[in-house]
């Protein structure tokens, strides 16, 4: 099993012949906080603030043929962010960022449910934030 990174100890992305968890169209945020501050009969002046809070947001595909179970994967990242749990993030073996991330924003979407409600496909986007 090729483990690819993982979001604190609860959510894990590994990849092998029966089991398939990795995030998708990852994209990370960085960016800095300026001022503008008007000059009476001149060109606005900028003022560095400082850094911002980094963002990082990805899909996940969660599919039962793939290994998965995606009600208990929901579950988990649902958790994380309705009670602000901060997790350190890791792709590669890197951790990413200096800081911890908590969960801001989790969309689903349900693919595919079989009779009796059984979830067996869903994808999920992840939107983290930087937490200092």
């Amino acid at each position: 099993m090729a483990q690819i990174g993982n979001l604190g100890k609860k959510i894990v992305f590994q990849v092998s012949d029966n089991y398939i968890l990795t995030p998708q169209n990852f994209t990370q945020r960085v960016s800095g906080k300026w001022s503008k501050h008007n000059v009476m009969l001149g060109k606005p002046r900028y003022e560095f603030n400082g850094a911002d809070l980094r963002r990082v947001s990805f899909k996940i595909m969660l599919d039962a043929m793939l290994g998965i179970r995606p009600r208990e994967v929901l579950s988990t990242l649902e958790l994380m962010a309705e009670h602000g749990t901060a997790e350190t993030l890791v792709i590669g073996g890197r951790q990413i960022g200096k800081y911890k991330w908590i969960l801001t924003e989790l969309s689903e979407t349900w693919d595919v449910v079989y009779n009796g409600g059984e979830l067996a496909r869903a994808t999920c986007s992840v939107t983290l934030e930087e937490y200092v």
